[in-house]
């Protein structure tokens, strides 16, 4: 009897402490789980990162749906303060990757740009920037994705996305 009491507060415990350690997470996706906007098969993929096959020259468009990490049950605002982009780019004039955090209106399907990340030139290494939210995420009344283009314009330019965040 003693066991079975044990056992039904350690579950009962397991219970509530799970939904509190879901308020701590963030949401984070890798550049190559995005869905292509442009339907276009000349991309490529290699771990996590997106980019454009060194023998193209392309603009590659993608869509990250953002969820409730959160759980809807515990908090339709999720406390995310932060956007922030994983990349490489090594070319000031023929690379880029550009990433727009989207809220869309759940009623009126209305969308606004709520963050913008570009990438910085660099010499190719991985390079991580944020921008700082400037309204509140509120799964209540609008849906969020992230709309991702990635640009090359001549062929030594090898700009690649690795991961996406919200924190």
């Amino acid at each position: 009897m003693k066991t079975r009491s044990s056992l039904i507060l350690l579950t009962l415990l397991l219970a509530t402490a799970l939904p509190a350690a879901a308020q701590s997470l963030d949401w984070t996706m890798v550049g190559s789980a995005g869905v292509s906007d442009n339907g276009n098969p000349l991309f490529a993929v290699a771990g996590p990162a997106v980019y454009v096959p060194s023998n193209a020259i392309e603009t590659l468009e993608f869509r990250y749906p953002v969820t409730n990490t959160y759980g809807s049950a515990t908090s339709k605002q999720p406390g995310w303060t932060t956007f922030s982009m994983t990349y490489a780019d090594n070319s000031s004039t023929a690379g880029s990757v550009v990433a727009n955090l989207m809220e869309v209106d759940s009623c009126a399907s209305t969308e606004r740009q709520i963050c913008s990340i570009t990438s910085a030139d660099g010499d190719g290494s991985t390079a991580c920037d944020t921008c700082s939210l400037n309204t509140t995420i509120d799964f209540s009344s609008h849906s969020y994705y992230v709309y991702v283009t990635i640009t090359k314009t001549d062929l030594p330019a090898d700009p690649r996305l690795f991961e996406l965040a919200i924190y």
